[in-house]
């Protein structure tokens, strides 16, 4: 993951045309399958544009507002860190991993009713959302409906707390048996985005609940922690 710093001066005059070409990068920017998050901030006549990119080679020229620019861009950007997804070892580590757990729901007690009559492709969109969430190829954004989509799959499910830890737990297992990594920083990671992704289908799957808003798709990193090379 590469995180790029632009800076601006712009006259008073020419804040409307600034904003106009950012406007437009914006949506260069959004429709980028490399690009993960981007804001521009604003103190009095000075801004500050921050882009976020898969990779130092995936950064495109958006001659838009780059004339505006007060310093060259990055030329040879720093990598602070693999993405999750990459950490993980890519798509084919998510697809392995849901394959092998969505294998053992049949047989589990507690998550048996939950998921009575799966898609038989249900293990592969869900590796593909936990793949774009980690830093990933936007996958389920562009061909399985984004977040709402994953919002409308829970809702009116009813799901209890006992399934809620049992889903995790066994997740975490099947971790361990397929051999994602099992450093403390990608684990904590891993382990925080199933607690709150699990907690949020929770919330939406109880009754009366209802999904009013497209919320962007979750992205997750490493926070608090690195990995250690």
């Amino acid at each position: 993951m590469i995180t790029e710093y632009v800076h601006y001066v712009v006259a008073a005059e020419l804040t409307g045309d600034f904003e106009t070409a950012c406007s437009k990068a914006a949506r260069a920017l959004s429709a980028s399958p490399y690009c993960r998050t981007y804001d521009l901030s604003r103190n009095e006549n000075q801004y500050t544009l921050r882009v976020t990119w898969v990779a130092a080679q995936d950064i495109p020229e958006l001659a838009d507002y780059q004339q505006f620019a007060t310093d060259k861009r990055l030329e040879d950007p720093v990598a602070l860190a693999p993405t999750l997804f990459d950490w993980a070892g890519g798509a084919e580590a998510f697809d392995k991993l849901f394959t092998a757990f969505y294998g053992k729901v049949g047989e589990d007690p507690v998550l048996a009713p939950v998921f009575a009559g799966m898609n038989p492709n249900h293990p592969k969109h869900v590796a593909a959302w936990l793949g774009e969430v980690f830093g990933g190829p936007k996958i389920y954004s562009q061909q399985h409906g984004g977040h709402l989509h994953m919002i409308s799959r829970h809702l009116g499910r009813a799901l209890t707390e006992e399934q809620r830890r049992r889903w995790v737990q066994v997740l975490i297992d099947t971790a361990d048996e397929v051999g994602l990594p099992s450093d403390a920083e990608f684990r904590s990671a891993f382990v925080g985005y199933l607690e709150w992704g699990t907690r949020m289908a929770l919330m939406f799957s109880q009754p009366g609940v209802k999904a009013t808003v497209a919320e962007p798709m979750p992205t997750w990193s490493w926070g608090e922690v690195r990995p250690w090379f």
